[in-house]
């Protein structure tokens, strides 16, 4: 810990440059600095800022944990070189340095940017050995499918592919990195006689990740080029669930909410309906002010994926909206259960507040207030439509069997190509 005349000195240099870094942030920025929200990279050149003015200022008598923090947020900058600088002078200062998955997973990324593989494998192996739920390993995954593949040990590569295919986290790419997929996936879209099914998963993931990725221009354009994509990809293969999926999620973002609940009815229609699918119309229906049915939509969300962390976390916001903590608390209890959990901090700070709220409240006030949901328990009892469990148990195999047959159609392709 910095001592207190030190995180003073930061605090108040950090309001004068009008910066946001405060005392929680300092906490929370081992995981969350690498995530790669806007928001955090907006901020982190005065972040830098504040960092470099403090070291300045503090002669050589610094926590080892202000370099971690300093290399953390130069990463997120893309400047390599300062955010090298600052994880050496971690790596020479803290004895522990290998207990922390944050600095390691930092250092792999610069080790990885300069082309350093052995030193950036042997960085990301460690990350996994310490930390197996490190919330970036799908990232640590195909970063070493990738060295592996340069490195010919495909057996090690396809290991490590295959485990970030069945990650279902977002996965960020850097800007170069995206642009050089949007050129891949354009350039295989104007191949002749390019199968239906390839051209339509093309589209998809074209579609898919101008939506996600901040890099491809400003969101307006983003958006609308995702969407064309999308409905071009709907074109070319009407049965993917996926798909229309995918279209429901771009029209939420730009307030189409008709289009929006089309697009999902369509992929639950299209025997597809997943948890995701489901997570997204409770969203629509809570935007809309309408509770109960957000609330049944989660409901199904988290009986098909009982560790589906978005949609407990949702739902818990919905009962926290509606007066009634208990049930908030649990739905946050059970998010912060899942590996997929992104904001384990946030939500543990937030239980714990609501718990003090509670103790805080006079015997019986909560339960004598008329409840407006049913209770977590009472709601789970609901009964979840046949249709979607009918549905739903065949998703599994459906899906396989259209993967497989994607895959030798674009393999017999390649291969007529080939000669």
């Amino acid at each position: 810990m910095l001592c207190k005349s030190v995180q003073t000195e930061l605090k108040v240099e950090c309001r004068k440059r009008r910066g946001r870094v405060c005392g929680t942030t300092f906490s929370n920025l081992k995981y969350s600095c690498l995530v790669g929200f806007g928001r955090l990279f907006r901020q982190s050149a005065r972040a830098v800022s504040c960092y470099d003015a403090i070291i300045l200022k503090a002669e050589g008598k610094v926590e080892p944990e202000m370099f971690c923090q300093l290399g953390h947020f130069n990463l997120l900058l893309e400047d390599y070189p300062k955010a090298l600088s600052a994880y050496q002078r971690y790596y020479s200062l803290q004895p522990d340095y290998w207990k922390n998955a944050a600095f390691l997973y930092g250092l792999g990324m610069v080790y990885f940017h300069y082309s350093a593989f052995q030193w950036s494998i042997k960085a990301f192996q460690e990350v996994l050995y310490i930390d197996p739920t490190f919330s970036k390993a799908k990232e640590i995954h195909l970063r070493l499918g990738v060295m592996f593949k340069v490195n010919t040990d495909y057996e090690s590569s396809l290991k490590h592919f295959q485990l970030a295919l069945i990650d279902s986290t977002l996965c960020t790419l850097s800007k170069a990195e995206s642009k050089a997929a949007k050129e891949a996936y354009e350039r295989l879209l104007q191949t002749e006689d390019l199968p239906a099914q390839v051209k339509a998963t093309t589209l998809q993931q074209l579609g898919w990740m101008h939506h996600t990725a901040e890099q491809l221009g400003d969101k307006g354009t983003k958006d609308s080029y995702a969407i064309q994509c999308l409905q071009k990809s709907i074109e070319a293969d009407p049965d993917s669930g996926q798909s229309w999926y995918f279209l429901g999620r771009c029209y939420s973002s730009i307030g189409k909410v008709q289009d929006a609940f089309i697009s999902y009815r369509q992929s639950i229609d299209k025997s597809e309906a997943s948890a995701d699918t489901w997570c997204s119309i409770g969203v629509l229906y809570q935007q809309q002010n309408q509770p109960m049915d957000a609330l049944q939509a989660y409901i199904c969300a988290v009986q098909l994926d009982h560790s589906h962390a978005a949609a407990w976390m949702d739902l818990g916001t919905l009962y926290e909206s509606c007066g009634q903590p208990h049930d908030a608390i649990k739905c946050y209890i059970n998010a912060t259960r899942s590996k997929s959990c992104l904001n384990m901090a946030a939500l543990t700070q937030r239980i714990k507040l609501l718990q003090a709220q509670l103790c805080n409240l006079q015997p019986g006030s909560v339960q004598n207030k008329s409840k407006m949901l049913p209770s977590i328990e009472e709601a789970w009892s609901l009964p979840i439509p046949a249709e979607l469990t009918s549905r739903q148990g065949a998703l599994n195999t459906a899906q396989t069997q259209q993967e497989e047959r994607t895959f030798q159609k674009f393999k017999i392709w390649h291969q007529h190509r080939s000669f």
